[in-house]
């Protein structure tokens, strides 16, 4: 079933999410993601509802590796990004994007009742828009014949492995977005 724009992003999220402590090592959380399957850690302090941060595979590659630190030693506290945006369940998709475009990420923790309940990502958006052009606010999306398009400049994409690679070698690796944070 694809959304629209207006659908709650709540009815997105994936619920499981990968927390670990502020404390963990990023070699402890690599092998944690390489067990669940997953892109990314959520990073606690103290228990898992106090969510601080996010640390993602390519916050590993560039401010671990690159920069030489030892991921047996380093904290997910030193590299994780902080601090953590999040998105009400009963936001829409439309919020939800433009929220990641002003901030430079893809992906967003959703709060529903003071606590969080699962995570939207760019691409569960964006697989589910429907495969016709919208407009809609600043967001202006031009699908190609898959139905996959990015967020941000509307190029048509043949799965979400070639729109995740666009953004990451265009928007987000180059710092051409408003707000990337995330530069080194």
């Amino acid at each position: 079933m694809q959304a629209d724009l207006e659908r709650k992003v709540g009815e997105l999220a994936t619920p499981e999410i990968l927390v670990m402590d502020e404390l963990s090592t990023v070699a402890q959380a690599a092998k944690a993601m390489k067990k669940k399957d997953s892109s990314s850690v959520f990073v606690s302090r103290g228990s898992t509802k106090d969510l601080v941060g996010i640390i993602t595979e390519r916050d590993i590659l560039y401010r671990v590796v690159a920069e030489n630190m030892g991921p047996f030693k380093t904290t997910l506290k030193e590299v994780m990004s902080a601090p953590l945006i999040i998105i009400d369940y009963s936001a829409t998709v439309l919020e939800a994007i433009l929220l990641m475009r002003k901030e430079g990420i893809r992906r967003l923790p959703v709060r529903r009742d003071g606590g969080i309940v699962g995570v939207v990502t760019l691409l569960s958006i964006t697989g589910n828009i429907p495969s016709k052009s919208v407009e809609a606010g600043q967001v202006e999306t031009s699908l190609g014949s898959s139905g996959i398009a990015c967020p941000y400049c509307g190029s048509g994409f043949e799965s979400k492995k070639d729109l995740s690679k666009h953004i990451d070698r265009l928007h987000i690796g180059s710092g051409l977005l408003e707000g990337d944070l995330r530069q080194i």
